[in-house]
């Protein structure tokens, strides 16, 4: 076939949706957007360990849709785009099924996806500005506001910092470990990018423009081989000599979407069994997930106790996941607050230390600005109304681990992790992943958590109810982990020693760059 044919391809692409307002188009290619996400990376399956590759693709649609020549059908392609996007990535929301509140998850979910798609719309906005008002340097100017648009989504009452682009190319460890010097932020600045500089190329086949584009893009590739190898080069690198400790998870794989009257004697019995068992191992600390003991355990003596027993018994450390509560001040809207805690009880002591979560999933465990307006506090959509802690811990084991507790939603904030794990020498990820079942939810944020790894250069223990449950090395590297959905333990050794990295010391430089 002559050449000339594969260059018609996208002329004839563009006028098929041109021609008429095909709205599906967008809707499809936001599902295709979420193929540079995981599980698509080789989580999954093998087969996919290429997958991130697409993460230089997936915004190139976004793009054509932008450009339209009516504003109004580029907001809304964009849009349409967003929705599908943020849906195909966040629909494992609605596997959290409580009785009776089915409908309303559903309704959150179709909520969250409306908003999310939002940020779409803005991105493809201000690509349409961009594009036509600064053609010469659009191609920084697009990515420099996407990675400011994606820091938004950290700030403020309704933050969910979750999908961002970067994150596509975390399990190419190599080429992630740029992040030890940019964090998150860096890699989603490169990824755009990439899909501005595949843009280029396809439009300039499209107008007989190839020369210039297509030297750009093959430069382009040539960079991201040449940073893969500066970070197999890094990844070969020993750590500094410094101490190693023996980590002990337990993955009980509680169902509580079906917990009962029982079901708390049944889960202390099964997790008891658990603990004595790793206790085998002689590791200097046993770790069980978010929510493990769910219940207020320091304020029940008869579960308290029955804990200590444990302790005295084994003779290890223990951190775990319960609840907590207090009386709340008086003239206040709330007569007890409570937390979702983790706990650390030492060896030979009766104190349980508490972390009391401070980044809490909106509307699931409170509603946003809930401290602005006290009358929200009535409001009930079948949130858990925790109340947010407002200090960050560091667990001290023996003479050794100093370890930063992170509990669920606590770990997909990167500035929050950096400020934390600046004094400690593990970090610790306890999380109850059960509600989410077998979809892409667990997959994603056992990636996020490795992705903290790698910006500060530290270890990470990671234990989640029902999967994945791993410890992962300063550079990302999973040392060992169970598989999804299994009643388990893990232990292994870990080193403590920190790997330097730049993010660590100046943290989300790029967005002050961007910015």
């Amino acid at each position: 076939m002559h050449p000339s044919a594969f260059s018609s391809i996208p002329q004839r692409i563009v006028h098929w949706y041109t021609v008429k307002n095909r709205w599906y188009v967008p809707v499809v290619a936001g599902f295709f957007y979420v193929l540079g996400s995981p599980p698509f990376n080789g989580q999954l399956h093998p087969a996919f360990v290429f997958f991130p590759i697409a993460s230089f693709l997936i915004c190139v649609p976004l793009f054509g849709f932008a450009i339209t020549s009516s504003l109004k059908r580029s907001l809304l392609h964009t849009y349409l785009f967003g929705i599908s996007a943020s849906l195909g990535q966040l629909y494992w929301i609605a596997f959290v099924t409580p009785e009776g509140l089915w409908h309303l998850i559903v309704l959150g979910v179709l909520l969250l996806t409306l908003y999310e798609g939002l940020f779409f719309t803005v991105n493809g906005l201000l690509f349409r500005y961009a594009f036509k008002r600064f053609p010469r340097s659009y191609a920084l100017i697009v990515p420099a506001w996407w990675v400011l648009v994606e820091y938004s989504k950290s700030i403020g009452e309704m933050s969910f910092p979750w999908d961002y682009l970067g994150y596509s190319m975390t399990p190419l460890l190599p080429f992630s470990q740029v992040s030890s010097v940019t964090g998150i932020y860096g890699m989603s600045f490169i990824v755009v990018v990439g899909n501005i500089l595949v843009w280029n190329a396809l439009r300039g086949r499209r107008c007989g423009k190839m020369g210039k584009n297509n030297i750009a893009l093959a430069g382009f590739a040539v960079l991201l081989c040449v940073v893969s190898f500066w970070g197999w080069c890094r990844m070969q690198a020993a750590p500094a000599a410094g101490p190693k400790s023996k980590i002990a998870l337990v993955q009980p794989n509680i169902d509580q979407n079906h917990w009962g009257i029982g079901s708390l004697d049944t889960s202390f019995g099964e997790i008891e069994s658990q603990v004595l068992m790793v206790s085998r191992d002689n590791p200097d600390l046993i770790i069980l997930p978010e929510s493990a003991l769910l219940c207020y355990l320091v304020k029940r003596p008869y579960l308290r106790n029955r804990v200590i027993g444990w302790s005295e018994k084994i003779k290890i450390p223990l951190i775990l996941g319960s609840l907590d509560w207090e009386i709340a001040p008086p003239r206040g809207s709330r007569e007890y607050l409570v937390y979702n805690a983790a706990f650390f009880l030492d060896t030979g002591s009766t104190t349980f230390q508490p972390y009391y979560k401070m980044k809490l999933v909106p509307f699931s465990e409170a509603l946003p600005f809930q401290g602005i307006f006290p009358i929200l506090s009535r409001v009930n959509l079948g949130q858990a109304d925790f109340k947010r802690g407002t200090k960050q811990v560091i667990f001290r084991v023996g003479n050794t681990i100093k370890a930063a507790p992170f509990i669920c939603f606590d770990i997909i904030y990167p500035s929050f992790v950096r400020s934390a794990a600046r004094t400690a020498n593990l970090l610790v990820h306890i999380t109850n992943d059960g509600w989410f079942g077998r979809s892409s939810g667990p997959y994603q944020h056992a990636l996020m958590s490795q992705q903290r790894c790698i910006e500060n250069g530290i270890s990470l223990a990671r234990c989640a109810n029902s999967g994945f449950t791993m410890l992962a090395d300063q550079y990302g590297r999973i040392l060992s982990k169970t598989r999804l959905g299994e009643r388990t333990v893990l232990a292994g050794s870990i080193s403590l020693s920190r790997v330097p990295t730049l993010y660590s010391k100046l943290g989300d430089w790029p967005v002050a760059l961007s910015a």
